[in-house]
């Protein structure tokens, strides 16, 4: 019995596996760098700043100046910046604090244009202020369970471009240079 010969690929069937070999890992790394990045920045960071401030010591402050900023692109979620800067003073030195909260201000659009009404009503707030270091304060230090929740979105562009960068890596493992993707060469 003669040996059964396979033909070549043909040139559309080979860069059909190259470019899901290399196009798609490389949009899987995109996908899982930014689900990483937001999963950190919405969920991780600020739970470890709000852990982080649980001794922090309660001081009265004075605002200078609060504003409100929307998102700076659309790529960007759907939040609004609360920004503010405030002084406080601990011992006989005044320091200078500019930070809200551990989420750094981000809220949806009708929740910032209350906290600001209701910032810019008042001139006297309360801050917390980490007693091991003056200078680091923030004014509300909970978690906000509506912008946490952005990291579920995250978490699933991360799982998805994983999940693409194995299949790219499987794809690109079965090809074979002179044969036929996932067959093995019949002698």
């Amino acid at each position: 019995m003669s040996p059964i010969r396979q033909l070549p690929p043909s040139p559309l069937a080979a860069l059909r596996t190259v470019a899901l070999g290399i196009g798609l890992p490389l949009f899987g790394v995109g996908l899982l760098m930014a689900g990483l990045l937001g999963i950190v920045s919405y969920g991780v960071l600020p739970s470890v700043e709000s852990l982080r401030s649980r001794d922090w010591q309660p001081v009265e402050a004075s605002i200078e100046s609060v504003s409100l900023h929307g998102p700076p692109s659309s790529l960007h979620p759907p939040l609004d910046s609360v920004h503010i800067r405030y002084r406080y003073r601990v011992g006989d030195t005044d320091h200078d604090g500019v930070r809200y909260d551990p989420h750094d201000g981000q809220y949806a659009h009708d929740s910032s244009q209350s906290i600001v009404a209701g910032l810019q009503a008042s001139p006297r707030i309360t801050v917390w202020v980490n007693p091991a270091d003056p200078g680091d304060a923030m004014v509300f230090r909970e978690l906000r369970w509506a912008v946490f929740l952005f990291t579920f979105p995250a978490l699933a562009l991360a799982l998805a471009g994983g999940l693409m960068l194995f299949v790219g890596m499987l794809v690109w493992s079965q090809a074979k240079p002179g044969g036929r993707p996932g067959k093995p060469d019949q002698p």
